[in-house]
C-alpha cells in the first residue's frame, strides 16, 4: 500500500497525539513509586534498563495507533516489545511501512531525574527511510513533528513554530572562506555523544581529533556534552544555532548496540526535514530497516548541523579507523 501525503499528515498529526499522551503520562508519574529492572539488550547500562514507566507509556502509543496499524497495514516495532533473536522474522521487513517507537528514550537519564529522555515515534517505510517523526521532551513540553506542504516537501516543526532549515554556518564560511559572512560573535563546537562513549577504545583520539577541527574551523571553544538519550542528542544538534556547530557520534564496534532503529528513526526525518545531516559514519545513508538485527554498532551512526562539518568528521573518523587497523 502506497501512502498519500494525506495519508502521512494523517498519521503524522496520530504519530504526535501519541507521544504527547504518553510524555503527559511521564510528567505526570510520581518518581516516588519508580521501580527499575534490567534486560538482556545491548551492552551498556542504558540499553538495558527499563523501568514500568517504559512500559506504560508504550501502551498508551499503541492504543493510540491502533487504528492506523489496521486501516493502513502497517507493522509495528516498539522497543520493549522486541526480540533481536527474531529480527529476521520482523513483520517491519514485509510491509510497506511500520512503526518504528520508542516509548522513553533515556531511560537512564529520566531515572537520574535529568533532562536528557524522550518519546520517539517514526513511520519508516519498507527500504527504511523514515517519512514521518513525531518527538516529545517532556520536561519542556516541547513537541518536534513532521508534515508534508502543498509543494510535497516535507517541513519540521517545534511545535506550531517552522523549524528553519540549516543556514551557513562556520564551519561552511570557512570551506568557503568568506570571511564577511563569519559572525563575530563568541561559537562553540560541541560533541554530544552517550556516556558509556566516553570508555570506547578510540573516545581519546577522537577527542584529539575533533579538537583539532575545532580549532582549524574558528571555533572558540570545544565541549563535551555527554549526558543526553539518543534522540535528546540527536534534537539537540538539530537545534544547534548557526554562529555554532554540533554532532553526535557513535562509532561502530564489535558488540551488540551502538543504539537501535527505534533510536534514531523520528530524529532522522527531523534532521532531512531541516537540511542537517544524518548518516552512518562513513557517510552513507542509516539503513533503518536492517536486515537480521535492530541495533546500529554494525556501521555507527553521525548527526552533523551542517554537511560541510559532517564531511570533515567522516574524513577524521575513517582516518581513526584506518589507524586502529
Amino acid at each position: 500500500m502506497q501512502l498519500t501525503t494525506t495519508d502521512l499528515n494523517i498519521l503524522s498529526q496520530q504519530a504526535l497525539e501519541a507521544v504527547q499522551q504518553a510524555g503527559e503520562y511521564i510528567r505526570g508519574f510520581d518518581r516516588g513509586l519508580l521501580k527499575t529492572h534490567f534486560k538482556a539488550a545491548g551492552s551498556s547500562q542504558s540499553s538495558q534498563v527499563v523501568t514500568q514507566v517504559d512500559f506504560a507509556c508504550q501502551e498508551i502509543i499503541l492504543a493510540r495507533l491502533q487504528s492506523s496499524v489496521e486501516q493502513y497495514d502497517l507493522a509495528v516495532l516498539t522497543e520493549e516489545g522486541c526480540s533481536e533473536e527474531e529480527a529476521e522474522l520482523h513483520p517491519r521487513l514485509s510491509k510497506g511501512y511500520f512503526w518504528c517507537i520508542d516509548p522513553l528514550d533515556g531511560t537512564l537519564p529520566f531515572i537520574e531525574g535529568s533532562d536528557g529522555y524522550a518519546v520517539s515515534i517514526a513511520l519508516v517505510n519498507k527500504t527504511g527511510v523514515p517519512v514521518i517523526g513525531a518527538v516529545y521532551h517532556p520536561l519542556s513540553d516541547n513537541s518536534y513533528f513532521t508534515l508534508i506542504d502543498n509543494h510535497g516537501e516535507r517541513q519540521a516543526y517545534k511545535n506550531a513554530q517552522l523549524i528553519a532549515s540549516s543556514a551557513i554556518t562556520r564551519s561552511a564560511v570557512s570551506a568557503i572562506d568568506d570571511k564577511d559572512l563569519v559572525t563575530k560573535q563568541p561559537s562553540k563546537f560541541i560533541l554530544y555523544c552517550d556516556r558509556s562513549f566516553k570508555s570506547h577504545l578510540h573516545y581519546p583520539s577522537l577527542i584529539q581529533k575533533l579538537t583539532k577541527l575545532a580549532e582549524t574551523l574558528g571555533y572558540d571553544q570545544f565541549n563535551v556534552h555527554a549526558q543526553y538519550g539518543a534522540v535528546v542528542n540527536a534534537l539537540s544538534v538539530i537545534e544547534t544555532e548557526n554562529k555554532d556547530a554540533a554532532c553526535y557520534i557513535k562509532l561502530p564496534k564489535t558488540q551488540a548496540g551502538g543504539g537501535s532503529l527505534w533510536d534514531f528513526s523520528a530524529t532522522a526525518c527531523l534532521a532531512h526535514a531541516t537540511d542537517r545531516w544524518v548518516s552512518d559514519i562513513h557517510g552513507l545513508p542509516l539503513d533503518l530497516n536492517r536486515q537480521g538485527s535492530h541495533y546500529m554498532n554494525h556501521k555507527g551512526v553521525l548527526y552533523a548541523s551542517d554537511s560541510v562539518l559532517a564531511q570533515h568528521i567522516v574524513d577524521l573518523c575513517d582516518q581513526l579507523i584506518r589507524e586502529s587497523l
